[in-house]
């Protein structure tokens, strides 16, 4: 049974998960309209948004807290509801326009996964007949944790390291081990260990309106009125206000992320916000 919603849609404001058909929702997941939705079985995660024009099928399709699935990205493809079908993809699963993931044999994505506007993942490719030896393969995915594809497509069986980033326009064909810059057609790595690397300049570039930065303790801290921002750390401590909100959000969008979230106007981490 196929859910479209015809209306813009909150679909749980509440600060309990509710079940629908054999996909359980988190608290505070926005699905607006025009959205397909298809699960048979899976979670989605507090507080992620799936766009107008998605679609999301599939057997089995869990999302992590805080995911984003943009306009007219596509989770499922052709037999996305085999039953070793699924996508499981923890906190902060990202998905740009046009996107999109095939799930037939599987799809494993660590926390900080981007899968850029119009970038391909595919568990399958098979279009000719098999028996006069046309191509063939089926095989699931795997990426690590902090991984950017950018307009890239990745073919089956493909393993991903975590903290790597793959250039626009790639194709990813072959393992690729974790820390590295790799890009090209086909696919191979550009530079060894190059992530992480540690910069303390990099906030204060950012030119954040209404911020001042200083170091505590060796870590670099970020303060928006009595709002601390432990940008080592990824912790928050103060009250949340539409500014320190601000800030929030802008250091996101720089991919700085923090496992915190506003609740009646003060900061607490997503373990005890809701205990």
């Amino acid at each position: 049974m196929s859910l479209f919603f015809d209306h813009d849609a909150l679909i749980n404001e509440n600060d309990n998960d509710f079940q629908y058909l054999g996909c359980r929702f988190g608290r505070h997941v926005l699905i607006e309209k025009g959205v397909t939705f298809d699960v048979v079985g899976g979670f989605i995660g507090d507080r992620t948004i799936i766009r107008s024009g998605a679609r999301v099928e599939g057997n089995s399709v869990v999302l992590g807290t805080e995911s984003y699935i943009d306009h007219y990205a596509r989770i499922g493809g052709g037999s996305c509801k085999d039953k070793g079908a699924f996508l499981n993809a923890r906190d902060w699963f990202h998905m740009g326009e046009f996107s999109q993931v095939n799930i037939a044999r599987g799809v494993e994505c660590g926390e900080e996964v981007g899968v850029g506007v119009g970038s391909r993942i595919f568990t399958h490719g098979a279009y000719l007949p098999c028996d006069q030896g046309f191509p063939v393969q089926w095989a699931g995915v795997k990426i690590g944790h902090r991984v950017w594809l950018p307009h890239a497509w990745v073919n089956p069986g493909t393993q991903i390291g975590d903290n790597v980033v793959v250039a626009a326009m790639s194709l990813v064909n072959c393992n690729l081990p974790s820390g590295c810059l790799a890009g090209g057609i086909p696919v191979k790595v550009l530079k060894e260990n190059a992530y992480p690397v540690e910069d303390h300049d990099a906030v204060a570039r950012l030119g954040i309106k209404g911020i001042s930065i200083k170091e505590v303790n060796r870590s670099e801290v970020v303060i928006c009125g009595d709002t601390y921002f432990d940008i080592k750390g990824r912790t928050i401590e103060g009250p949340a206000t539409e500014e320190s909100e601000r800030v929030k959000n802008q250091l996101r969008r720089n991919g700085i992320r923090f496992k915190f979230t506003a609740i009646e106007g003060e900061y607490r981490s997503w373990e005890e916000a809701y205990s």
